[in-house]
């Protein structure tokens, strides 16, 4: 997802944005909701809202409150991204995902989808049973997103460790910084 002038990190950097976010994620929201749950003021929260919409990561409807009631304008997601940050001594990586492509997949999951998907249409059911099954097969995937997060992190952490590892060799053989840089680039180029 790009965002238009400003970048994602410089739109995420902002604490009041963020949490903006993480109520639209839950939910659609106007106005007047964000600033009372936030404590911010209606001025303030529009502000933030204009740098979300003209990132692209929200976007705003209308819905008449009633035959004399002016419309209200609801905020909410544009669509899920997943965002990677990892910065260490000589490598750094933003990955921002668009979490809507299902090729992305393996079949594993699509099976596990397809598993939910019935389970939803299922009218054999009644809507406990159904949602006890959908509740068990989140619980599955937040189990396997919290194995690979921990194996991920482990990679993370032997990465920069190698590359603390050269930085303080080229360090020892008293190479300049930028020769010590150009060799890392070209190693993880």
């Amino acid at each position: 997802m790009a965002c238009r002038d400003l970048s994602l990190l410089e739109v995420l950097g902002n604490e009041t944005r963020r949490r903006i976010l993480e109520l639209l994620a839950k939910e659609p929201k106007y106005l007047l909701q964000l600033s009372r749950e936030l404590n911010v003021s209606q001025q303030a929260i529009l502000k933030h809202i204009n740098v979300l919409l003209k990132a692209g990561l929200i976007k705003s409807y209308e819905v008449k409150t009633g035959s004399l009631g002016p419309s209200r304008k609801y905020y909410e997601l544009v669509k899920p991204i997943s965002m990677v940050v990892n910065l260490f001594r000589g490598y750094s990586e933003v990955e921002v995902y668009d979490m809507t492509s299902e090729k992305e997949l393996p079949e594993e999951l699509r099976d596990m989808l397809r598993a939910v998907e019935e389970v939803i249409k299922s009218e054999a059911k009644e809507v406990n049973t159904m949602l006890l099954e959908v509740k068990r097969l989140i619980r599955e995937i937040d189990n396997k997103l919290r194995e690979i997060r921990e194996k991920e992190r482990a990679l993370l952490n032997a990465k920069c460790r190698v590359l603390d590892m050269l930085y303080e060799y080229f360090r020892k053989m008293g190479l300049p910084h930028a020769k010590s840089k150009s060799l890392l680039d070209a190693l993880l180029g």
